[in-house]
């Protein structure tokens, strides 16, 4: 009889890998018991129909400010039949219309097709809030990536101005990387925002150490891990300014490499080979967001050292029938830039000025593996 290649009997190192996903929200969270507790007592007044403590999460990448957001809030939704969660990744959803949108299908609204200008949008979110009885915390991540459109930061004032104008009980959780991102916000925003700060630290080796170990507890066969694999896994993500998550992504890594050759634990020989799969955090983030002009931009650096913007701006052209005005060019450029994945430097380019040289601010091996292939 022929035997499957898919025999779940074969597998000896991973007993779910689910655990390892950057979406799992523990249990238990280690070394985030003072993070959560600024985060219990800021959205606590929502069980008496109060009105909950905006919060600015902020804190380097990998450091649990999400996961810590989501866990929380899991927890208020099981305590409050009012309290509802709703998550907005910025990088998927950064314009007032878009993220209108994504609240009103989250509560279970359906949109139009031809879709709804943002004004109709927002009376509907009044609506269904008001209708449904419902006080929802409202979770930003990588709201950077919101508020430096000016415009699309005006959204906050939105749904500010719904707590003050419509009597609504809504909690706002923006988390960053940055911590001076709310520098740029209106004035009025940042003054009705009012937000208490929540600093997440990076974590130590040791911290991720354990980290790691409670995570192979579950998500791994007894002995099919080396402790000195997960020692060297958390070691790496401390050189990444103790990230977590790329610490948990190398086990997984590391692990799947294993169950392929034949291997009955993953080792350390298997955690360095796992180093060179994993991409930046920043390339890592963008990635699934970039559309096709941006990504053939990426291409075109790719197969070259540096570029003027003039010579880029050709080269990317001659690839579509109708490419991107001068100035959508230039802001995708910007977008790029401020996503860390091209660098730009304002150089002198002979009798025509001033002009940008741009190269590639992320390693050229990780974008072709990420992005293009």
């Amino acid at each position: 009889m022929h035997k499957s290649a898919f025999s779940i009997e074969d597998a000896c190192i991973i007993k779910d890998e689910r655990f390892l996903y950057p979406d799992y929200v523990p249990e238990r969270l280690p070394f985030r018991d003072a993070q959560i507790e600024e985060i219990v007592s800021s959205l606590r007044p929502l069980l008496r129909n109060g009105k909950p403590q905006n919060l600015f999460i902020f804190g380097p990448t990998g450091t649990g400010k999400t996961v810590t957001a989501k866990y929380v809030i899991k927890e208020l939704e099981s305590a409050s039949s009012r309290a509802k969660g709703l998550y907005i990744n910025c990088f998927e959803d950064h314009t007032r219309n878009a993220v209108l949108n994504k609240l009103c299908i989250s509560l279970g609204n359906a949109v139009p097709r031809r879709g709804l200008a943002a004004d109709e949008l927002y009376n509907e979110l009044l609506q269904t809030l008001k209708t449904k009885k419902i006080s929802p915390v409202i979770v930003f991540d990588e709201v950077d990536q919101l508020i430096k459109d000016k415009t699309s930061s005006m959204l906050l004032y939105d749904l500010l101005r719904a707590n003050e104008q419509h009597g609504l009980q809504i909690g706002l959780v923006l988390v960053s990387n940055l911590y001076e991102i709310l520098s740029f916000l209106d004035g009025r925003v940042l003054s009705s925002l009012s937000a208490k700060n929540v600093k997440f630290e990076s974590y130590t080796p040791e911290q991720l150490k354990q980290i790691l170990n409670d995570r192979a507890k579950i998500a791994f066969f007894n002995n099919s891990l080396d402790q000195d694999a997960i020692n060297l896994a958390a070691a790496y993500g401390a050189k990444c300014n103790g990230d977590a998550r790329v610490a948990i992504e190398i086990l997984l890594s590391a692990a799947r490499m294993a169950e392929n050759e034949g291997a009955k634990s993953v080792n350390i020989n298997h955690i360095k080979n796992a180093f060179k799969t994993i991409s930046p955090r920043a390339l890592q983030k963008a990635a699934p967001f970039l559309d096709v002009h941006e990504k053939e931009l990426l291409k075109i650096l790719c197969e070259k050292d540096a570029l003027f913007s003039g010579e880029l701006y050709k080269l990317y052209a001659a690839k579509f029938s109708s490419p991107l005005t001068e100035r959508s060019f230039r802001d995708k450029l910007n977008r790029l830039a401020e996503l860390k994945l091209i660098s730009l430097k304002d150089v002198k380019e002979g009798m025509r000025g001033r002009t940008r040289e741009i190269t590639l601010a992320q390693p050229k091996n990780a974008i072709m593996r990420q992005i293009i292939e």
